[in-house]
């Protein structure tokens, strides 16, 4: 297979499971329930394969609602044959969605109607199938196109279906699928007949008459201001050459993506002009892109070597994810992840309620989370922050003033989140703590305070003490009802007492072979290697111990 040919079914496939997507509300015929526990690799927080859906992966999409498909292809010697599953849990567990399907056909491409999901298209090697409303099984359209390697729905109208062919331009119907006509309006044609068309189109969700197209010649890339009909070729910002995919952002209907072997760019006029993405690594050789729902700066590369990047200041700057098992070939992202925990290790954290990544990479689908602690790039702008290279975490700027005020990186530790919304609250997650933001007592000293994380760290409340004499090494706090003396009440008293770490909640206690004491909102230990030194007590890693509870640290 040449490097075209490669290239071309890895991103055309990439289109047909869209099709199966709705099959989510077609459970007449669906297949069987396959369990997917995940076996990591690495294990948490990496990449971690989905069994249930299958082997000889070569295709992946997801919708918003968080319904992952997969597709399998033919593999000639061995059980593989053509299947297509589907995830309504984050990958948890499929159902093989194939009936009516030819055992042994080869997909390319696919879609389903943007306003009535049980409206599909899908192309195979030399054949088109259509599942319409209220059909239990795929039907074929005896149509004579060639190969077609893209399908779109117009989102405007779902009768109008544009396919696209490698080398023979691109079609149209009108009528859902019944009658074509060509539909290659401003397309280039060279000497030998051959007319490039689409292996990949996005459509505008807020101005649908916008159209692009991905082509695997150059120039790459063309633009149609009237729904597909006719077509201009656009400067992309790389060097010559044909592209591996198109997108439009989801969130934000400005902002439009392209990925070739040379690069990315980007553009905010709903491609019209692009600028190249020059900070992306020369060696990812992008061939997909994504955007984290709900994040809108959060941006998502993978290369076809597995290499995944992530930049949250708009492509300015990256950072590395871990990888993925070579070749890589999509990558899509999902909302909110199902609970899954690893098949291999049953006490591992179990990873859920955030978004992920899922991708297709070396003949399986493999998913990613997204928690709040996924490296993040440096901040930009007049309100920055501080940035940490060693968490790859930006200290908020309305968290900066509190953290030095409170003790600094004593106290809390480097970040290990960016700012966020938790709980209705906007907070920020570091190795010792949490800082949260209280707009109910905006202007007061108290705007920021620190997160009770030693109260919910601590699921059993020992009873409380019988009340002491205070002495200058002794106090008793009555309003928890325990005792805080010699090393700890001088550490206590030094280092902003309640503000700072609240009162106690347990006696001291023995921990990892220490003395340690709880308090509302940190934990001290005792280091007697360090007795006498400004280390004597330090404060416990909290926040590092709730995070990886919550899966969202290794």
């Amino acid at each position: 297979m040449t490097r075209r040919d490669s290239r071309r079914a890895s991103l055309a496939t990439r289109l047909v499971v869209i099709a199966v997507l709705s099959l989510a509300l077609a459970a007449t015929w669906a297949g069987p329930v396959i369990a997917s526990p995940a076996v990591p690799a690495p294990p948490l927080p990496g990449w971690q394969r989905l069994q249930g859906a299958g082997d000889g992966v070569m295709a992946l999409v997801g919708s918003r609602e968080g319904l992952i498909a997969a597709l399998a292809a033919p593999v000639p010697g061995t059980s593989l044959r053509t299947g297509v599953r589907r995830s309504v849990d984050g990958g948890r567990t499929w159902q093989v969605i194939d009936r009516g399907l030819p055992l042994d056909l080869s997909l390319i491409a696919g879609a389903f109607s943007p306003d009535d999901s049980r409206t599909f298209l899908i192309s195979g090697v030399g054949a088109l199938y259509r599942l319409g409303i209220g059909a239990a099984t795929w039907q074929r359209l005896p149509v004579p196109l060639p190969p077609v390697t893209s399908i779109l729905f117009d989102r405007a109208d779902r009768s109008h279906v544009i396919v696209g062919t490698e080398l023979r331009g691109n079609f149209a119907t009108f009528d859902g699928g019944d009658t074509w006509f060509e539909a290659s309006s401003g397309l280039p044609r060279d000497r030998y007949g051959v007319t490039p068309g689409g292996i990949a189109f996005a459509q505008s969700s807020g101005h649908p008459e916008i159209m692009l197209m991905a082509t695997a010649s150059a120039p790459g890339l063309f633009r149609s201001e009237n729904g597909g009909r006719s077509w201009r070729g656009v400067p992309t910002g790389l060097p010559p050459g044909g592209l591996n995919g198109v997108a439009f952002h989801p969130e934000r209907d400005d902002v439009a993506f392209l990925v070739s072997d040379r690069g990315a760019s980007t553009s905010r006029d709903h491609g019209v002009t692009w600028e190249r993405l020059t900070a992306v690594p020369e060696a990812l050789f992008p061939v997909g892109v994504a955007t984290e729902p709900g994040t809108p700066d959060a941006w998502y590369l993978v290369g076809a070597r597995g290499g995944v990047v992530r930049s949250t200041n708009r492509g300015a700057h990256w950072v590395e994810l871990p990888s993925l098992p070579r070749p890589a070939t999509g990558l899509l992202a999902i909302p909110a992840l199902a609970a899954i925990r690893s098949s291999t290790s049953p006490s591992s954290p179990r990873v859920e309620g955030v978004p992920a990544l899922v991708a297709n990479a070396a003949g399986g689908a493999w998913v990613l989370a997204l928690p709040p602690t996924t490296p993040a790039s440096p901040a930009t702008g007049p309100e920055s922050g501080r940035y940490v290279p060693a968490t790859e975490h930006n200290l908020s700027p309305r968290f900066a003033s509190a953290y030095d005020r409170l003790g600094g990186f004593e106290r809390f530790g480097f970040p290990r989140t960016e700012l966020f919304l938790e709980g209705g609250l906007m907070v920020q997650w570091f190795q010792r703590g949490r800082l949260e933001y209280r707009p109910d007592l905006q202007g007061t000293p108290y705007e920021v305070q620190i997160s009770l994380l030693g109260d919910q760290l601590l699921t059993d409340r020992p009873k409380p003490e019988e009340p002491v004499e205070a002495t200058p090494e002794r106090r008793y706090f009555p309003e928890t009802g325990f005792v805080v003396q010699h090393a700890f009440l001088r550490y206590f008293e030094a280092r902003g007492g309640v503000d700072a770490l609240g009162y106690p909640i347990t006696p001291e206690v023995g921990e990892a072979d220490r003395p340690a004491q709880y308090f509302q909102r940190a934990r001290l230990e005792y280091r007697k290697e360090f007795a006498g030194t400004t280390r004597e007590v330090e404060l416990g890693l909290i926040g590092d111990e709730l995070l990886r509870h919550r899966g969202w640290l290794d």
